[in-house]
């Protein structure tokens, strides 16, 4: 259930990123905050949640945010 609300939140996210372009920063910014807090959220509730799992998914959505905001400029 949790990767399917990760499925469609972050679809709707990418939906208004290029829809809307004059969004794209925030855009930007809230997918990577998104996939950051599910990740975490998802691992407190299976008491899984050390600290190379909070870095993996604080590098994995930097890097996200990183790229789509640099897409957005370029575009």
């Amino acid at each position: 259930m949790a990767y399917l609300i990760l499925i469609v939140w972050l679809g709707a996210l990418s939906l208004v990123f290029f829809q809307l372009p004059d969004y794209r920063l925030l855009t930007s910014i809230a997918l990577g905050l998104s996939y950051f807090l599910w990740g975490i959220i998802t691992h407190l509730k299976d008491k899984t949640l050390f600290l190379p799992v909070v870095l993996e998914y604080l590098t994995i959505g930097l890097l996200a945010t990183t790229v789509l905001i640099f897409i957005s400029l370029r575009a």
